[in-house]
């Protein structure tokens, strides 16, 4: 209930910028400006600033380009954190297809989790149904808001959902890019504590290895560096990016927020992904598609 009430009371800024820009021109008109006026002021720039990160930049699309040297070659397309539900719906997963498929060569796209938030189950199909558009295969991890909620989905029919949207669901397990000679792994989520690191035992350093996980945190429980890479999200890159205060809201234990990382346990990529929870908005930190270039 809350989350409605969030989402649909946000619209009330947009009359209440008009009464604000309503009572400055009158002001002007009447010569009442005065130091006094300065409260006036802010509360239009905090409106504006809270239209924009409310309505705005949580509707943007942007593509950031990266290369990464694992040793072998690849073009892999990331999204995280899609949060299909109360906020987000099908309409805005079309629109991050339609942005993947105008990419050209791409060997795989990699789903890092959070697929949901407050989700209807009966929905779950047709909310994911976009995915059957990308070109790509697609590899789908779930992450805490799929396993643990709140208000998580039923996951057989999250599965389903998936499956039947023509995108292959990892957990624990593996599955293969043989034109590429690529290993993906795909990892339960750290919170739910369904990381079950011990399916990279397998391996040695001589396959190539890109591990999917929710939590970029569980690579501090890798016990070698058999992965070339993991790839992650969880984070948002803090989602509201205020200077000097998002950082105390990121939720990761090791820090990680956004972004290339090279830890001691290996390379880690971290998608900011480009849906919401909590507030239904983004501040300089637009949804994102990752489009990692391994070499």
């Amino acid at each position: 209930m809350i989350h409605e009430l969030i989402y649909y009371l946000s619209y009330i800024s947009f009359p209440f910028l008009i009464y604000l820009l309503y009572i400055l021109i009158k002001k002007r008109e009447y010569k009442k400006l005065s130091t006094n006026s300065f409260a006036l002021y802010l509360f239009i720039f905090g409106t504006v600033l809270f239209i924009y990160s409310r309505f705005i930049e949580p509707n943007m699309i942007y593509i950031n380009k990266i290369e990464i040297d694992v040793g072998f070659k690849g073009k892999l397309v990331v999204i995280s954190d899609t949060h299909l539900g109360i906020y987000k719906g099908r309409g805005f997963l079309d629109r991050v297809v339609n942005k993947i498929n105008e990419i050209e060569d791409v060997d795989a796209t990699i789903i890092a989790g959070d697929l949901t938030y407050h989700a209807d189950d009966e929905q779950l199909e047709y909310l994911f149904e976009p995915l059957k558009k990308i070109k790509s295969p697609v590899f789908v991890v779930f992450g805490n808001h799929d396993y643990l909620g709140p208000n998580p989905p039923n996951l057989k029919k999250l599965r389903e959902a998936v499956s039947k949207n023509s995108a292959i669901f990892l957990e624990n397990s593996v599955d293969f890019l043989k034109t590429k000679n690529i290993k993906i792994v795909g990892l339960g989520d750290k919170w739910s504590r369904n990381d079950d690191i011990s399916v990279l035992e397998q391996f040695s350093n001589s396959d190539n290895i890109v591990v999917v996980t929710h939590n970029p945190d569980t690579t501090i429980k890798y016990s070698n560096k058999i992965a070339d890479l993991t790839i992650s999200g969880h984070t948002h890159g803090g989602q509201i990016r205020i200077p000097f205060i998002y950082e105390k809201f990121i939720p990761s234990e090791f820090k990680f927020n956004k972004g290339f990382y090279n830890t001691k346990n290996g390379k880690l990529f971290v998608s900011s992904g480009v849906g919401e929870i909590g507030l239904p908005m983004r501040f300089l930190v637009p949804p994102t598609i990752d489009v990692l270039i391994l070499k």
